[in-house]
This record gives structure tokens, C-alpha cells and sequence, in this order.
């Protein structure tokens, strides 16, 4: 749901897809997602849960009752180090320090954002407020989902993440230092703006939403006009696609639903005539496709050997299944080219692409 719009979101920004910042937004994702079930999960069987909950136990306003609680049920010999290991059998322990830890990614990511080191009050501030948000959302049984809190308030958790989050923003050098800055990536996004530059990543990109919106509009065409058999699908098909991909193109400088998503157009001299050529090219893949459907729908007459309609399946099968392994070769040949490939379309068709308006 958020892959594509990130996608295109990324490429405008800086004009192409610079790995590291997906890793770090999209692992932000999870870790935020994974954060929060920490906090709510399991939940009760019932909405109805006051039954099931102790008694005089829906906060706890004592700071660092971990510690005592620590120093109560352990085992340890705080003169002899080598009792030391029996922390990590014990429960209170492992709670505070498994609280200690639970904001500590938040802390890298702000220091990526934030940068400087005196922005630290900064991200404790939105440290805090996260970890706040928690045990308000514990506290308020997911406000109001719940009749009753089913998690404990603990101002101790608030000391604890806080504490955990501003120790990850001050150790996040050394996890950022695998990535380059962003700095560097609005650097290199300037460099290829001045070469006018388009990656294939953007031109594959911008090709998917075309035909993604073509399917659909097909599908829309096919239904409500109620011829709804393969042959007539595939010729609705081919309208859109010499609507959409040389007609619409051709009448504004290039441009497809696509490429103006991602901000570049097709250009070159005889447009229209290198735009038809790109037609061909795709919609030759369809063809083929259709072709290898239509040899699995024959119908094999009664008196005909039984092994026939096996041949024919298999034969389709091995046209549709060589003509994907064919694309996906040529798919993962030309994005690891270094861009010294172009996609097939393209190539045939040798269409040229600019980031230029006019």
C-alpha cells in the first residue's frame, strides 16, 4: 500500500532511488509497527475486561521502582561478579532492560534526521512523547476500545524508554555510518539533475503505472459495455494501449500518466513513429501471452488422441513460463547494468528521455 506512492514520492524528490534512504524509511516502518504491538499486544479476549483485571493496579506513579524490584528478587551477590549472569534469568531485570532498549532505535533514526549532536533535547522531547503515547494508550484501553486498562501505567517506563532513546540518538554514528548521509544523497541527486539523468528504475516505474492504469481501464470498458470474452478484452486492451501510450504521449510532448508521476517525458525526433515502435514492443508481450491462453483453451474433439490436450497445456505452459524467465533475465540484466542497458521498449523504439519540461 505505501511501496508504489514511497517510490514516487523518492523519485521526485531527488530523481532517483537512493537505496539507503528506503532501507532506513521502510525498517523505521517496521520497527515503529513492531514497537507498538510490544506495547499492546496480546490483547484482552473481551472488550469487557474490568473482570479480569487486579485490583489497585492501573498505574504506578513510584520513579525507579525498577530498581528496588531489581534488588528484591535477585539472586545476585553484588560482591562477586561472577553472579552476575543470574540478571538475565530474572524477570524484573529483564523487564527494565528490555524497556531500556525499546526506544533506542527511535534515537538512531532522529539522529539521522536531526543530525547535530546539540539537537539532543530535540529528540528526547519526541522520545518522549512517543513513550508518553504508549502508556497514555495503555492506560486508556486503546482509548476507550477496552473498558479498562489491561497494561500498567509505569512512570518507569517513561524513564526507562526516554533514557533508551536519547543513549541510541548519542551511539547512532556508528550504525550511520553504513549509510551515506543526506547530505550525500542530495549531493548526488544535484549531479544527476544536471546531467539530466533518468534511471531505468524510474522508467520501469512510470511503464508500471501505465499499464496498471490500462488494465484497469480495460476492465471498466469490458464490463460496462458486457462483452466480457478474452477476445474482446484483448482488442479494449490494445485501445488503451494506443490510447494511453502513443496518442495521450504524443499530444503532450512525451508525457504518459507515468512519467508524469515520476517528472520526465520521452523525446527524440518523429515522436509519434517512436512511441508506435514502443507500442509494438509491449504490447508483443501481451500478445504472446494471449496466444499461449488461447492454445490451452482448444477444444480437443472426442476421437482425438488422448495425449493431445496434455501437449497443448504443456505447450502453453512452456510459452507463458519462458516468456516471464525471458523478462525477468532481462528485467534484472538492465538494473544492474549501471544504466549502460535500456529496458527492450525503449531500445527498439529508441526513445530518448529528459527530466526538461520543454
Amino acid at each position: 500500500m505505501i511501496f508504489i506512492p514511497w517510490l514516487i514520492y523518492i523519485y521526485r524528490r531527488f530523481g532517483f532511488f537512493p537505496l539507503s534512504t528506503t532501507i532506513i524509511v521502510f525498517s523505521f516502518i517496521f520497527y515503529f509497527m513492531a514497537a507498538l504491538f510490544l506495547t499492546l499486544l496480546p490483547l484482552p479476549e473481551s472488550t469487557h475486561n474490568c473482570l479480569a483485571l487486579p485490583v489497585g493496579q492501573t498505574y504506578s506513579l513510584t520513579p525507579f521502582q525498577f530498581v528496588d524490584d531489581i534488588l528484591r528478587e535477585s539472586r545476585v551477590d553484588w560482591s562477586s561478579p561472577s553472579t552476575y549472569g543470574y540478571l538475565l534469568q530474572e524477570r524484573a531485570f529483564l523487564q527494565a532492560f528490555f524497556n531500556l532498549l525499546l526506544l533506542m532505535p527511535l534515537g538512531v533514526y532522529l539522529r539521522y534526521y536531526l543530525v547535530a549532536l546539540r539537537a539532543w533535547w530535540k529528540a528526547l522531547f519526541l522520545i518522549g512523547c512517543v513513550t508518553l503515547f504508549y502508556e497514555v494508550t495503555q492506560v486508556t484501553g486503546i482509548y476507550g476500545i477496552y473498558d479498562c486498562p489491561y497494561r500498567l501505567f509505569d512512570v518507569d517506563d517513561l524513564i526507562l524508554n526516554g533514557s533508551g532513546g536519547l543513549v541510541g540518538y548519542f551511539l547512532a554514528p556508528i550504525v550511520l555510518a553504513l549509510f551515506p548521509s543526506r547530505k550525500e544523497v542530495r549531493a548526488k541527486a544535484a549531479e544527476l539533475a544536471a546531467r539530466d539523468e533518468v534511471r531505468n528504475m524510474a522508467v520501469l516505474l512510470a511503464m508500471a503505472i501505465d499499464l496498471t492504469i490500462i488494465q484497469f481501464m480495460t476492465l471498466i470498458l469490458s464490463s460496462a459495455t458486457g462483452y466480457t470474452d478474452v477476445w474482446s478484452r484483448f482488442f479494449f486492451l490494445t485501445a488503451m494501449m494506443i490510447l494511453w501510450l502513443v496518442i495521450l504521449p504524443a499530444a503532450s510532448s512525451g508525457r504518459t500518466i507515468g512519467t508524469r508521476m515520476l517528472r520526465f517525458r520521452y523525446t527524440g525526433d518523429r515522436l509519434t513513429a517512436r512511441l508506435t515502435k514502443r507500442l509494438l514492443a509491449v504490447l508483443l508481450v501481451y500478445t504472446v501471452q494471449f496466444a499461449a491462453y488461447l492454445i490451452s483453451q482448444i477444444e480437443i474433439q472426442t476421437d482425438a488422441p488422448l495425449q493431445l490436450g496434455v501437449w497443448l497445456n504443456l505447450l502453453s505452459y512452456a510459452i507463458s513460463g519462458l516468456l516471464v524467465l525471458a523478462l525477468f533475465i532481462h528485467l534484472v540484466v538492465v538494473m544492474f547494468s549501471k544504466e549502460k542497458r535500456r529496458f527492450y521498449f525503449d531500445a527498439y523504439a529508441e526513445l530518448t528521455t529528459t527530466r526538461k519540461k520543454r
